[in-house]
């Protein structure tokens, strides 16, 4: 049996259609992380802590300072009684340990959360303005909530970052700029092919890019490899010494800086991991 794929155009217009577009292609999983919210919600509960640390703290020595109450300061159980004595109204320590721990704990997940927002990728350019164009051409949102894609510096992606993203870049505009019959049949299986009607939203198979991407980073590798081998054996073989030297060192230097751009540009490798790459 066939597989099955709704176009984008199937589905009704409104938030449906969206929906549809953005899970049409990971490129246009495009959200945005409230990173002022985030910024809001910690600060306040992080003030609403420290109120509660400090009443502790005033608690703890009040208690000090009274020998009948000095024993709640070294026993748990001692403070629970005092705590169950008192009555579930009562301002004890057990009491507000309790409220602490619910502020803290919810302040820690928000703060992870933050955090984990902070880390995602941010959008490409190119990205955004297919969001952008989507929604102009396809008024599929009112005008007060399609804005989300216009605040630039708080959109995050879905999409998974790859090691060679400025490639997978490279190519996807080869495609989009040449718009060839023949390149989109490589490029685009059937099952892509049926995700829209529309001649102006082109989608192009993932996995075909990535091949392409694979082979292009292949060649790239033999070419580091193999051309800096071939100039000193030819320069060595065909100069006099003294003058091969001077070449060969030159050859040596500037294949490690074309490796070492190739890592920084291509790559995430991190800097001490780009030093080691071209000191081996």
């Amino acid at each position: 049996m066939a597989s099955l794929t709704l176009a984008v155009e199937d589905h009704p217009m409104g938030y449906p259609r969206q929906a549809a577009y953005a899970d049409s292609d990971e490129c246009f999983m495009i959200y945005r992380r409230f990173g002022y919210i985030h910024a809001r919600l910690l600060l306040h509960h992080q003030d609403e802590i420290r109120e509660l640390e400090a009443t502790l703290h005033d608690m703890d020595l009040r208690d000090s300072r009274v020998p009948a109450r000095q024993s709640l300061l070294r026993s748990r159980d001692a403070d629970q009684e005092d705590s169950e004595t008192k009555g579930p109204n009562a301002d004890t320590r057990v009491a507000l340990l309790d409220r602490i721990e619910e502020k803290t704990l919810k302040y820690g997940q928000l703060l992870l959360q933050a955090q984990s927002l902070v880390a995602m990728n941010k959008p490409p350019t190119r990205d955004q303005i297919s969001v952008r164009n989507f929604l102009q051409n396809h008024p599929c949102l009112v005008e007060t909530e399609s804005k989300f894609a216009y605040h630039k510096e708080d959109l995050v992606t879905l999409r998974p970052g790859r090691d060679h993203s400025m490639i997978d870049a490279g190519v996807e505009n080869m495609l989009k700029t040449l718009n060839y019959k023949p390149l989109k049949t490589i490029f685009r299986s059937e099952e892509t092919a049926q995700k829209t009607v529309d001649p102006d939203i082109n989608y192009y198979t993932r996995s075909r890019i990535n091949a392409c991407v694979t082979l292009i980073i292949t060649l790239i590798i033999v070419t580091l490899l193999v051309v800096p081998i071939w100039l000193l054996y030819h320069f060595s073989v065909t100069w006099d010494s003294n003058k091969s030297n001077l070449v060969c060192i030159g050859v040596l230097l500037v294949s490690t800086l074309v490796f070492s751009a190739v890592l920084s540009l291509f790559t995430k490798a991190r800097r001490h991991e780009v030093l080691a790459a071209s000191a081996g």
